[in-house]
């Protein structure tokens, strides 16, 4: 497996770009590179690289640059805060622990196709809209489909 970089490199201007005030920090392919690029823990990354480690950013800062700032920059109503009439999703985790674990090659696409991934480390709990898919364990059996699709981006 090769590892390669292919922009933003040099850590310290990432950190003029994670702390500018108009920057949306948000990450998405959405999935079209998937057996080459696994981007799918920017979040985690950035919590334990970005935050802990380097401490660019604090926590609170991070959460609200994942959270209610990317909500509020494409429009998605009632996403993004912990506030009465929101929809609540959540994310619990360590924030001692928490990172993006090493990059793996798994076959669970259609026909057994293969994907690259890079799994959770320091979660514990993940809830959408109100329903927790995801435990200690991992993905939760029988959770329904609690997850909607987003039609409404009002201006």
């Amino acid at each position: 497996m090769f590892d390669c970089r292919l922009f933003n490199t040099d850590e310290d201007e990432v950190r003029k770009l994670l702390r500018h005030p108009h920057a949306a920090v948000a990450l998405s392919d959405a999935g079209a590179h998937l057996s080459f690029l696994c981007d799918a823990g920017f979040g985690l990354h950035l919590f334990g690289h970005w935050v802990r480690e380097r401490g660019d950013l604090t926590l609170p800062e991070a959460v609200k640059r994942v959270t209610s700032d990317v909500a509020a920059a494409y429009r998605i109503a009632d996403r993004g805060r912990l506030v009465p009439g929101a929809w609540a999703d959540l994310l619990l985790f360590d924030p001692a622990t928490v990172a993006r674990g090493e990059k793996r090659r798994v076959h669970d696409l259609p026909t057994g196709a293969e994907r690259l991934d890079t799994p959770a480390v320091g979660v514990h709990g993940v809830w959408v809209n109100g329903v927790r898919t995801v435990d200690e364990r991992g993905i939760v059996a029988d959770c329904g489909r609690p997850g909607r699709v987003l039609r409404d981006f009002p201006a």
